[in-house]
């Protein structure tokens, strides 16, 4: 479909405005409009370059910032055409991916030449070898910016900068993002009522004071889209979203969503009735020919859980934010490749494998199966300990040549051979990532013998896409159906969602009229392109209470 632009966006596509606020609802197509808005930046660039030898002529870039890589390039794909020739020439990294790159490029300069990335689990299982935590890449960012000849190169990079959900911003991102500025013009694309993370642990500085900071700063103005919806042509979902996030639970638009079984809600007095709610819900979306169904879910752990529940009844899926799992069956996988290959220790297999079953469990501290696969205090015994065994033996280095392809055929059986409940999908997927990875490692090197040089390819692909994953640039693995967390659904849509509320979530402290936690369902309502499913479980708490006098 060919992008024709409203009247207020043709205006934020036609601005020249030093800074730029860009306000609209879900679904108003600011990101969209952004692209547009970029590509006329762009022309404008080089038009007023036109008259200078080509020799001359610097080709403007634009960098556009967001907290999930993903969901913007989703909408920047679709947007291809709207880019056309100048795609190659916009930058889409996250803050934290693109605070890495500062580090690898300029670590030097603060004191750190050769950083080193450590995924969460790691940190929880090995606490001592904590190098780079992903806390601690925007300090180091911002140090970097102190370094006057690195942020005045810098400041010549870029002649636009967007920043997606800019209301989310906490102090360190406004920080880096107006030390790294220079003369660039700054598009900022936000909605207050999908200011969700303001009372999250570490949020420093998030609300409706970053937009009042980037409407001081010189030259700025600000534009709002009406509502509309890009998202739901129809509107139906988005009106019944805002009326729920101001507490009018007998507006017609929600009366309507629900005759017209756009929304739909579903109770249950027994949350051990989850499972059967959410797949027997799956079924009916998948009845009615959707596609992509999102399915939200409140605590990590119950994520988890639910996760379990709906691969044992064989609904396949993905879990969106344990992309720590991803990396951890990668590098256990490579190790295992290795020391079929005789360039690594079985020590190393099993701390990567320990990490690998930390990563695939929520909480706070390393599970005891990872502390027994470790072995630094107690030895595995019993059944474990002959599994490991037949793992060791089976992948053991054989007379050369080595067959790596062989090799990690055996390190992706390794999950079902010693038989781990967590992980499986990330562990399987991790296979399928790496499979590619080393043919085109054999096909680079082409001497199969050089065993060496293709365990050093393989090693560099797999460290780029582990960076990529751990600093959010990339979200790791697809499917029809996803499982994320209320707070991971920023930014992402499906054909249909489910959503899961329980009488035990916890959603704050606050009382009506609930501001944080309306504008956290306003979100979570308006991802889905045609239908919604909320599914209550047992009594549900203040929130969400008054949902279930609607119920069909």
């Amino acid at each position: 479909m060919t992008y024709q632009p409203t009247p207020d966006q043709q205006d934020v596509i036609d601005a020249h405005d030093p800074v730029l606020l860009v306000r609209g609802g879900a679904g108003t197509g600011k990101t969209t409009t952004a692209a547009a808005a970029v590509r006329a930046h762009l022309q404008r660039h080089d038009s007023a370059q036109a008259h200078l030898p080509r020799g001359q002529r610097q080709p403007a870039r634009a960098l556009f910032l967001s907290f999930s890589r993903t969901a913007v390039a989703q909408i920047l794909e679709r947007s291809a055409d709207i880019l056309g020739p100048y795609r190659d020439r916009v930058q889409v990294t996250t803050y934290h991916a693109f605070a890495w790159r500062l580090l690898q490029q300029y670590g030097t300069a603060i004191g750190q030449p050769d950083p080193q990335l450590t995924s969460p689990a790691e940190a929880r299982l090995l606490p001592t070898t904590v190098t780079v935590q992903y806390s601690d890449l925007l300090p180091a960012a911002l140090d970097i910016c102190r370094v006057p000849a690195v942020v005045a190169h810098l400041r010549t990079r870029w002649s636009i900068i967007v920043c997606d959900e800019f209301q989310d911003t906490d102090q360190r991102q406004f920080d880096l993002l107006t030390a790294i500025r220079g003369g660039a013009r700054l598009l900022l694309l936000c909605d207050p009522n999908q200011c969700i993370y303001s009372s999250l642990p570490g949020a420093i500085g998030v609300g409706r004071e970053r937009l009042k900071a980037a409407l001081a700063l010189p030259g700025a103005k600000q534009i709002t889209l009406p509502e509309a919806s890009h998202r739901d042509a129809t509107g139906v979902l988005p009106a019944a979203a805002t009326a729920i996030r101001r507490r009018d639970f007998r507006h017609d638009a929600i009366t309507t969503a629900l005759s017209d079984r756009r929304l739909r809600i579903y109770t249950s007095p027994d949350l051990k009735d989850e499972p059967d709610q959410v797949a027997a819900a799956i079924d009916e979306l998948r009845a009615e020919g959707h596609t992509t169904i999102g399915v939200f879910s409140h605590h990590n752990d119950a994520t988890t859980q639910l996760s379990d529940e709906l691969r044992a009844r064989d609904i396949d899926h993905e879990i969106i934010g344990l992309s720590d799992c991803l990396t951890a069956s990668l590098k256990t996988q490579h190790a295992m490749i290795e020391f079929a290959a005789g360039t690594a220790t079985w020590e190393q297999v099993r701390r990567e494998l320990a990490v690998f079953v930390t990563s695939a469990v929520r909480g706070k501290h390393a599970p005891p199966l990872a502390q027994l696969i470790l072995g630094e205090r107690v030895q595995p015994t019993g059944l474990l300990a002959e599994k490991l065994t037949a793992l060791r033996e089976q992948l053991a280095p054989r007379a050369a040549p080595i067959d790596l392809a062989a090799a990690a055929i055996h390190a992706a059986d390794a999950h079902r051979m010693l038989s781990l409940s967590p992980g499986q999908r990330h562990w399987d997927h991790a296979a399928q990532l790496l499979a590619p990875m080393l043919t085109q490692s054999l096909r680079r090197v082409g001497d199969r013998r050089d065993t060496a040089s293709v365990l050093d390819h393989l090693q560099q692909a797999i460290t780029d896409r582990r960076t990529a994953l751990l600093t959010n640039e990339i979200d790791g693995i697809s499917a029809p159906i996803q499982l994320m967390g209320l707070y991971q659904t920023k930014g992402r849509e499906a054909d249909a969602t489910i959503v899961v509320l329980r009488q035990d979530d916890f959603f704050g402290y606050e009382s009506e009229p609930f501001e944080s936690g309306s504008r956290l369902l306003y979100v979570v309502l308006t991802r889905a392109r045609h239908t919604t499913i909320i599914l209550l479980l047992g009594s549900p708490p203040p929130l969400i209470a008054p949902l279930s006098a609607l119920a069909l």
